[in-house]
């Protein structure tokens, strides 16, 4: 109790309010006698104090429920997606790969059922002791411990995605680590595809093969994880988004403290898309084995490629590389010194020759120079010219040592249809460089020709991978010689190209003139066989060659099998009709030759054109001939013509 005395001001030690002070109102204070001297227990804001309080808590009362208003209306539906996003996880079921088939439906490639253990380090339990003893019943497991150290194993944690620990299980290996893992939910047997492939060695450039996805791929497409395994290469990679399916989903209910409270299949998987090709299967293995014949025959390992098409449609029967590789070392996952070997091979059978390769097409451009020569009636086709195995060109800063140039044989005298048969270089040198009364085309319309079949473009296969060869000019080189003319005139110096360049070019000369889109994928259907794409032949280019310089220059592709002095004299006794051009082009600086040799059958019709490369072989074309004749005569007798 405070005690106040009549006109005695109140005395203090401090400022401090005393608790009984807080209790003083005005009644009390009125029976004070000193009140000024108690009158700072209490301060008057004013109506204006009350006011701005009133104001603020209006205001703050309005904001909280137009936020709330706010978020449940714009964000309402998010925010409840968000929080069962936090309550439900997923499981992928992953999806069957489509299946593969060759023209006349032989089924090519099937999946095999595996497993893979996999780790999914976001659905481990929020409680330290028991995410420790999630992690210890992995590392305890002598399995996974011969595989993963305890530091890489919670390093490759960090990241919070998906840790395969142990992959290509048996059905049995799955059931026991089901078994092992029983109430871990973190830790789950995921089943995946293992792509196994017929002939996968004859095959391998085709098809490709699949394999984990790297981090590469997870950031162009977010929606592969870790253990995902998508196309790496050739078809396997090109029509990706048809073969892959749609994976299902295993949907996991927790509660906040991530503990499971039930699962069950939300999803069922769909099955990709199935693709026909327009390979010949039978075909393609024949080619294949008897490319490697007469390779293993010559006594040293090296590269090919033969290419079987249909110059009507543009269609691919045979697409080989050579040598190939077992894809289906890829598809389980190839040990890394086996991989090495691969890579460091010197026959490079990880390369695409057919695609990537570029190599100088030496003869076998001869046609397509004799055609630009007919166009711009640099010669009458008919007129005999002299080729005496060589031209002399005059050397203005040495008279005494003039340029030669020589030809492979003396040819004698030849018109143009018999320089295509006997593959004359001292004619194509003329026709393409001049040579004293005779102009020439000159580098620069040689160029145009070469850009009219389109050598300076892709083809547009149906794989990815595909180069571009050079057209070269008197830009690319300074000085620009007449020699250098005459080089590209007959397939060499810088001109280069690619095998399915090659062959869709001259395609050309024997279809009529049209220069079509090669593919190797005719249809893809469903599994309920419905077609969802179709390919049709495509013409790129057509109506660019008079009909009757074709037919000048097809004929003398004809004679180079049935003249005596023909370079393909010996295919003269196949009982169909066959047309082709041989080549023989100088490598790393003259010390190699490749041989090439394409060919087309019947003449009349063509169904059918093929072109053989056989890399550094010791006599030219020679090499390549017999391959082409033994792959004729197989589809004459199998396929009819």
């Amino acid at each position: 109790m405070i005690f106040l005395r009549k006109n005695k001001k109140l005395k203090r030690k401090s400022d401090f309010l005393e608790a009984e002070e807080i209790l003083f109102n005005k009644e009390a204070l009125a029976k004070v006698s000193d009140f000024e001297e108690v009158q700072r227990l209490e301060i008057s804001v004013g109506r204006w104090g009350l006011d701005l309080l009133s104001f603020f808590g209006i205001l703050f009362f309005v904001f909280a429920l137009g936020l709330v208003l706010f978020l449940n209306t714009v964000f309402g539906n998010e925010l409840k997606l968000s929080a069962q996003h936090n309550a439900i996880a997923t499981i992928p079921i992953i999806a069957d790969r489509g299946l593969i088939f060759d023209r006349f439906d032989k089924s090519l490639v099937y999946n095999h059922e595996v497993f893979d253990l996999v780790f999914f380090p976001n659905y481990l339990p929020i409680e330290k002791d028991k995410r420790e003893e999630v992690l210890n019943k992995i590392y305890q497991n002598p399995e996974i411990k011969s595989l993963f150290s305890e530091e890489n194993l919670i390093e490759d944690l960090n990241f919070l995605e998906p840790v395969v620990l142990k992959s290509n299980l048996t059905r049995e290996e799955a059931i026991q680590f089901e078994s092992y893992f029983a109430g871990y939910p973190a830790v789950q047997v995921v089943r995946q595809n293992l792509r196994q492939y017929q002939s996968s060695v004859a095959f391998s450039h085709v098809f490709g093969y699949t394999g984990r996805v790297s981090k590469e791929d997870i950031e162009k497409n977010p929606n592969y994880q870790n253990f995902s395994k998508i196309g790496k290469n050739g078809l396997e990679a090109f029509y990706e988004d048809y073969l892959r399916g749609q994976d299902g989903e295993i949907k996991i209910l927790r509660n906040a403290a991530m503990e499971i409270l039930g699962q069950s299949i939300d999803k069922e998987p769909q099955r990709g898309n199935n693709l026909k090709l327009t390979i010949d299967a039978e075909l393609q293995e024949y080619s294949y084995n008897r490319l490697a014949k007469q390779i293993k025959n010559m006594g040293k390992e090296r590269g090919g490629a033969v290419l079987v098409t249909n110059p009507q449609t543009g269609e691919i029967l045979t697409l080989v590389s050579y040598p190939g590789y077992d894809i289906n070392l890829f598809s389980k996952g190839i040990d890394p010194k086996e991989f090495a070997s691969l890579t460091n091979s010197p026959a490079k059978p990880l390369f695409n020759r057919v695609l990537s390769g570029l190599y100088n097409p030496g003869s076998t451009i001869k046609p397509i120079m004799a055609i630009a020569a007919l166009q711009e009636k640099i010669i009458d086709p008919f007129e005999k010219i002299e080729t005496h195995g060589y031209i002399t060109i005059p050397n203005p800063y040495f008279p005494d040592k003039p340029s030669i140039f020589v030809d492979w044989r003396n040819n004698g005298y030849v018109d143009m249809q018999d320089a295509i048969a006997r593959s004359s270089n001292v004619y194509f040198y003329i026709i393409g460089g001049g040579y004293e009364k005779y102009q020439g085309l000159g580098i620069q319309r040689i160029k145009e020709y070469l850009e009219k079949f389109n050598f300076n473009q892709i083809t547009g296969i149906d794989l990815p991978g595909e180069k571009i060869g050079n057209i070269p000019d008197e830009k690319s080189k300074k000085p620009w010689r007449i020699g250098d003319t005459y080089n590209v005139s007959i397939g060499q110096g810088d001109l280069t190209t690619t095998p399915i360049r090659l062959i869709n070019s001259l395609n050309a000369l024997v279809n009529g003139g049209k220069i079509l889109k090669p593919y190797i994928v005719s249809a893809i259907f469903d599994n309920n066989q419905r077609i969802i794409f179709e390919n049709h032949p495509e013409v790129v280019k057509e109506n660019f060659l008079d009909p009757e310089n074709l037919k000048i220059v097809k004929e003398g592709m004809r004679k180079t099998v049935t003249s005596p002095l023909g370079t393909a004299y010996m295919l003269n006794d196949l009982p169909f009709s066959v047309g082709g051009k041989s080549g023989s082009a100088q490598t790393a600086g003259n010390t190699k030759i490749n041989a090439l040799f394409f060919a087309f059958a019947p003449v009349e019709n063509p169904k059918i054109s093929l072109l053989v490369l056989i890399e550094d072989v010791p006599e030219g074309s020679l090499n390549a001939i017999p391959v082409a004749k033994d792959i004729l005569l197989w589809y004459y007798k199998n396929r009819g013509l």
